[in-house]
């Protein structure tokens, strides 16, 4: 079987690795790159290996292995695999196979109370029992993780078989924790919304003299206390409750400044916190996630249960929203929010501020497609941002896999004003 390595960094990286790459893939037949690459090199490297495109090489080669010299891929696999089999798609840096499996499984846990689940597919996650410190809750999902992911590979029953977000791909051979979301809500949490559509409400009324885990302050401490954690490329997701109502929101946002971490928040921006938008100035918070839902004072009020439309959209012109990915998400709720009026009033809101319109369902529907009515307004919504160059995304974990595809080629299709 001939071999064609893929990739040049440089050449003496080719020099330095060479006897490592032989011993795991054999000898290279042929070195090959993407077109636009190769004008930058010597046409034999080494002194003794073609360098061709990778047309070429598979044209010279056409049942060989590909193998990927570089340790970040990037979209390169879906790249090749339109050229050739997956299976014939290799690494020889990079922990990656062709297997079932998701975006979520293996790097990505929902932190729970008593409880964790590997991936945040709103209703349909496998939650599994834990206990003991953080540490020791981390190792449990390492190695349930590890077994639910081999199960997979080997198609045994298991948690995940009937997800829509299970698919062929190139996913990671190994776990290695790289996203903690504290989405469940711990003792201490609290909101000063009550949404109607919220899953978490009951829970925060339980948990309001709860000493039974550890509060969102004792995590996040517990974590920073963790040097295998203190990465740029580790994530904390932050959704659990109103993060400015806490009251050691202060406290958590120290921590936050002195690890690397990059920080995901979702918050309701109905409170003001000077803290908080000193630390949002610094670019630490990489994304910030606030669900609107509504285009009218009345709505939202409906909606939020409370009176603070104008409040939130005054908060938000005072955040220095520009330091993050800014979105503005709108569930779509049956009777209540699905209407011209609402739909147009929230994207005058996104128009003003900057940010990106994402749409969802409510999770009450258990991923029921989208009416007809809310499909008309989202083509309405999708029309208008995108003549205004606004990006309009589907939050794939409250949507039906039809909706989230039909809002990404909505958006595609949309012509330009």
């Amino acid at each position: 079987m001939a071999n064609i390595f893929f990739g040049i960094s440089s050449e003496s990286h080719i020099r330095n690795n060479i006897d490592k790459w032989v011993s795991i893939a054999g000898a290279p037949d042929i070195f090959s790159e993407r077109d636009d690459h190769i004008e930058k090199y010597q046409m034999k490297l080494l002194g003794k290996y073609d360098l061709v495109s990778i047309d070429e090489a598979l044209k010279r080669y056409p049942a060989a292995d590909v193998w990927v010299t570089f340790p970040r891929v990037g979209n390169m696999p879906n790249m090749l695999a339109e050229k050739l089999p997956p299976k014939r798609i290799h690494f020889l840096e990079a922990d990656l196979e062709y297997r079932k499996g998701c975006s979520y499984l293996g790097n990505y846990i929902i932190y729970g109370r008593k409880s964790f689940a590997p991936c945040s597919v709103a209703g349909r996650y496998p939650v599994m029992k834990t206990s003991g410190s953080i540490r020791e809750r981390l190792a449990q999902w390492q190695g349930d993780t590890t077994r639910l992911i081999d199960d997979i590979r080997h198609e045994r029953p298991n948690k995940c078989l009937d997800c829509h977000l299970i698919n062929y791909g190139f996913w990671r051979t190994s776990v290695k924790l790289n996203t903690l979301s504290l989405a469940a809500n711990n003792p201490g949490d609290i909101c000063n919304f009550r949404c109607v559509y919220c899953y978490s409400r009951k829970d925060l009324k339980h948990l309001k003299n709860d000493r039974d885990g550890f509060s969102t302050y004792e995590i996040l401490q517990q974590l920073s206390e963790m040097p295998e954690l203190d990465t740029e490329i580790f994530t904390i997701r932050l959704s659990n409750g109103e993060f400015c109502a806490n009251k050691y929101y202060k406290e958590m946002i120290d921590i936050l400044l002195k690890t690397k971490w990059k920080i995901h928040l979702s918050s309701n921006c109905s409170i003001y916190r000077e803290k908080l938008a000193s630390l949002m100035q610094t670019g630490r918070i990489f994304e910030l996630v606030t669900s609107i839902d509504a285009g009218t004072p009345e709505t939202f009020k409906k909606i939020k249960q409370v009176n603070s439309f104008y409040k939130v959209i005054e908060n938000l012109k005072k955040y220095p929203v520009d330091k993050t990915r800014f979105i503005m998400k709108y569930i779509f709720l049956e009777g209540i929010n699905d209407n011209e009026t609402d739909i147009d009033g929230f994207y005058e809101i996104v128009k003003e501020l900057g940010g990106i319109a994402m749409l969802a369902n409510d999770i009450r529907t258990n991923f029921a497609p989208y009416t007809d009515t809310m499909r008309t307004l989202t083509l309405r919504l999708v029309e208008k941002a995108k003549a205004d160059g606004i990006h309009v995304v589907p939050n794939r974990s409250f949507l039906s896999p039809q909706d989230a595809k039909f809002i990404n080629e909505s958006y595609a299709n949309a012509a330009l004003a």
